[in-house]
């Protein structure tokens, strides 16, 4: 049962990683370098075409961190002691209230804005230096979601990291 554990273990650990870690891969390497090598019409196709790429690999990740993440709660023990209403369920309430919002803000992110963004730009010529208005507000809301979900990541592994010191 201890091997069972640690795998499920290392899959939600894993699946953790490659979601947050890819989000903040986009948001400190990627954006930044097409920012000062391409024109902002080819900046978002192209990160509208990494984002669509990455997509499947999110919803994977969200799949695999719902089950691994449930039977992490099962076999931590704590459903069945007294600490139901301590320290432990406390945290993972706040842990489990962002990974919820963090899951919206992605599907948010990447159904509802992104395609919008992605359909506006491609009317626009390559060369051209400046958005229009209405696409320039679109690029703005969609970075304010991207920070915001930087954030929530960054607390949801903050949360983590409470949750195995008993916190």
């Amino acid at each position: 049962m201890e091997i069972l554990n640690l795998l499920i273990l290392w899959l939600h650990i894993t699946a953790a990683v490659v979601w947050i870690g890819g989000n903040l891969v986009m948001a400190m390497v990627i954006v930044p370098y097409f920012k000062r090598s391409v024109s902002i019409v080819e900046r978002l196709k192209i990160l509208t075409q990494i984002g669509k790429g990455f997509e499947p690999v999110v919803w994977g990740c969200v799949l695999i961190l719902i089950f691994t993440g449930i039977c992490n709660i099962f076999s931590s023990g704590v459903l069945g002691s007294s600490e139901l209403l301590g320290s432990f369920m406390r945290t993972l309430g706040i842990k489990l209230i962002l990974v919820l919002l963090l899951i919206i803000l992605t599907g948010i992110h990447g159904f509802i804005m992104g395609p919008r963004l992605s359909q506006a730009i491609e009317t626009l010529k390559p060369e051209a230096e400046e958005l229009p208005e209405e696409i320039d507000k679109m690029r703005s809301q969609m970075a304010v979601v991207s920070s915001i979900m930087g954030v929530i990541s960054l607390l949801v592994l903050l949360a983590a990291v409470a949750l195995r010191m008993g916190i």
